[in-house]
């Protein structure tokens, strides 16, 4: 499924792009470890990226999770971003956990933001949630922006909750309530 926001268009998973979002990792190898899990060196081939899409669209399928990818309209075939909604669970949760990131070159233009509330609105379009989750790094000032322009509340400081880099780090909590709910 593709749809377009006033500058981007969006996709979701479809192993036929597994080379661009190779290009689109490798690219951002060394700033997307600042922030994310290490991968193996199997994760910068190929073969694991569509395999991992393969994988995403069966998710999809089964509304476990989504995931979403994000092009300039002037440049549809390059991936600049990617979005993620990992454990849809239904009531009495209803609930799910975001995630995003963003090439490092197209970085404060506004694009994840507006990728981001598109996405939002798509999977509220299949998936019946009421709360919207996510954890950034406490020194990541730029995605807090973002879950903030987003309308996101933040709950408190999660200590030492997720593998980055090696080391346990701490992360803000923040929460989307969905008001149509």
């Amino acid at each position: 499924m593709t749809f377009e926001t006033e500058r981007l268009i969006i996709r979701t998973s479809d192993s036929s792009f597994s080379g661009e979002l190779l290009r689109y990792y490798s690219e951002n190898r060394v700033f997307f470890e600042k922030h994310e899990p290490v991968w193996p060196e199997q994760y910068y081939t190929q073969e694991y990226q569509r395999r991992m899409l393969e994988a995403e669209e069966q998710n999809m399928e089964k509304q476990a999770s989504a995931y979403y990818y994000f092009s300039r309209k002037e440049e549809p075939e390059r991936i600049i971003g990617t979005i993620s909604f990992v454990r849809i669970r239904k009531e009495p949760y209803a609930s799910t956990i975001f995630g995003y990131n963003l090439h490092e070159d197209f970085q404060g233009h506004g694009y994840c933001t507006e990728a981001c509330r598109g996405a939002i609105r798509e999977v509220l379009k299949f998936a019946h949630i009421h709360r919207i989750e996510s954890r950034v790094m406490t020194d990541n000032l730029k995605s807090v922006h973002v879950l903030e322009r987003l309308g996101f509340s933040y709950e408190g400081t999660e200590i030492a909750g997720i593998l980055i880099g090696g080391s346990f780090r701490d992360h803000f909590r923040y929460a989307w309530i969905n008001p149509e709910y």
